[in-house]
């Protein structure tokens, strides 16, 4: 995927886009800082299309667990699919997240968002504890959600 413009471009995963809409998680100050930036045209936000599924899934958790109302929740799902957020395929990222998750110890879904990060050159970022822990140090193109900035 070519670059569409000359701004920041930085690859976005689920651990992120949740905290957009269930406002009780941590970090969600600096998430909302990541997503105010795409909003003003400040940056280019690019993420897998499953995150439009692992978002929405989250939201439908945090329903269950009594944590929206379901109003709040369907909003939420309804405001998460108008974000016009720039999502591409994992098809052909299937064995660069495979080799990435045997490499890190990371879960594929990870690999892949870190497969996609290293194939457009840019970083990705996130808010996964376990995954930083996993990769601090060893891998260019991550990015910890509290190192982000403008």
């Amino acid at each position: 995927m070519e670059p569409t413009s000359r701004l920041p471009r930085y690859v976005v995963d689920a651990s992120i886009a949740t905290k957009w809409h269930v406002r009780d998680e941590p970090f969600i100050d600096l998430a909302d800082a990541l997503l105010q930036a795409f909003r003003n045209g400040l940056i280019e936000l690019l993420a897998l299309d499953c995150i439009w599924y692992e978002v929405t899934g989250a939201i439908r958790k945090a329903l269950r667990t009594g944590r929206f109302t379901a109003e709040d929740a369907r909003d939420s799902v309804v405001d998460f699919a108008a974000l016009r957020l720039l999502t591409v395929g994992s098809n052909d990222l299937i064995v660069p997240a495979y080799d990435n998750a045997l490499r890190y110890g990371c879960s594929v879904y990870d690999g892949v968002y870190l497969a996609l990060a290293e194939s457009v050159s840019c970083h990705f970022v996130h808010a996964d504890l376990r995954l930083r822990n996993a990769l601090v140090g060893r891998v260019h193109q991550e990015l910890w959600i509290e190192d982000w900035s403008l």
